[in-house]
């Protein structure tokens, strides 16, 4: 099978014959139709959290790509719910080999069936940007239901994951802001932000406060723990929820063992500082589940977000693609596509 293969010291990639992956009990093999591209996959071609993700990994070539949609080519011992011909979404860990290929092995667990009613290349764009979004909004205990009249502010709301926020949250009925450059402010508007800040000519500290949750998804990594300005919008009883978090870092510094350890330490005291101001903070992480891809599925046919697709690569253009979302976030999900027609079965 092609595969676009990463070579880690000159952060770029190569079109190759691999082996297929085989497939062990509990997993699927997926022929890939599309694979998005993320935050993550790019900061990883420079070797953000190697240390940690290579002390998890299985040998084997380095192929990026944390999710995407395809057709199951077959299935191993064990699945139950999965077969042969089905069309699927997925996504894998950061450790394992992903789908920047035309096969990818990956636990049943962590894949869903696509509605009828989906191509493929929108289903590509869900699994990643929607598992994660959903861990934003459990770890700050808002459902449909319990966003009525919330003040909330996410950052970065022409991302992947921004624009699913913005979307579900308007849904629900919160008052949402939402920070993009200049570029963006109509395309988020549109999504249902009420108030949009071009965050090169406004503060979001000095135009916004009272609120009842604060999204970061966008901090570079030098500033990822600048957290005194989003402490300082909250109302007393606020909660800060972050993708950004010195994890990786701290391991990438430190080993795997020692670093996940001091992130530990480093969240507990954050968390402490924040109740004793009477407010809540939080981390939260991708975490890869085939259940959680069915409701996030069933939230798009109840209206309540939709995946938004951008630019379109080949699978020989993955180093471009990558240049270009480093870029900073664009109107909607940059997608691998690997099998054309496939997308439109």
């Amino acid at each position: 099978m092609k595969a676009a293969v990463l070579d880690p010291v000159r952060g770029e990639f190569e079109l190759r014959e691999v082996a297929r992956p085989p497939i062990r009990r509990g997993e699927i093999l997926l022929r890939v139709a599309a694979a998005s591209i993320n935050p993550l996959d790019t900061m990883m071609r420079h070797n953000y959290g190697e240390r940690l993700f290579k002390w998890l990994r299985r040998r084997g070539p380095r192929i990026l790509g944390l999710d995407g949609a395809g057709v199951v080519e077959s299935v191993g011992a064990g699945v139950r719910g999965l077969r042969a011909g089905q069309r699927v979404m997925a996504a894998v860990m950061p450790f394992r080999s992903g789908f920047y290929a035309e096969y990818v092995a990956v636990p049943a667990a962590w894949s869903a069936p696509v509605s009828a009613s989906r191509a493929l290349d929108q289903a590509a764009a869900i699994p990643y940007a929607g598992l994660t979004a959903y861990q934003v909004l459990r770890a700050a205990g808002i459902e449909p239901g319990r966003a009525t009249g919330m003040r909330v502010l996410v950052h970065g709301g022409s991302g992947g994951i921004g624009s699913l926020l913005v979307q579900c949250l308007h849904a629900w009925g919160a008052w949402v802001a939402s920070t993009c450059s200049a570029g963006n402010v109509d395309y988020v508007r549109g999504l249902g932000a009420d108030r949009v800040i071009d965050y090169r000519r406004e503060e979001f500290s000095e135009v916004l406060d009272r609120l009842d949750l604060v999204v970061n998804t966008v901090a570079p990594l030098d500033e990822a723990l600048e957290e005194a300005p989003h402490l300082s919008v909250l109302r007393r009883g606020g909660c800060y929820v972050s993708l950004i978090s010195p994890t990786l870092t701290l391991a990438d510094k430190l080993g795997a063992p020692l670093g996940l350890a001091a992130a530990g330490a480093w969240g507990g005291a954050a968390r402490l500082r924040w109740k004793l101001a009477g407010k809540q903070h939080r981390w939260t992480y991708f975490q890869p589940s085939g259940d959680r891809l069915r409701e996030l599925d069933e939230w798009i046919d109840k209206a309540w977000w939709q995946p938004q697709l951008g630019e379109r690569f080949g699978l020989d253009q993955v180093s471009e693609a990558h240049r270009r979302a480093e870029r900073g976030p664009a109107h909607g999900k940059a997608l691998l596509i690997l099998d054309e027609a496939l997308c439109r079965a």
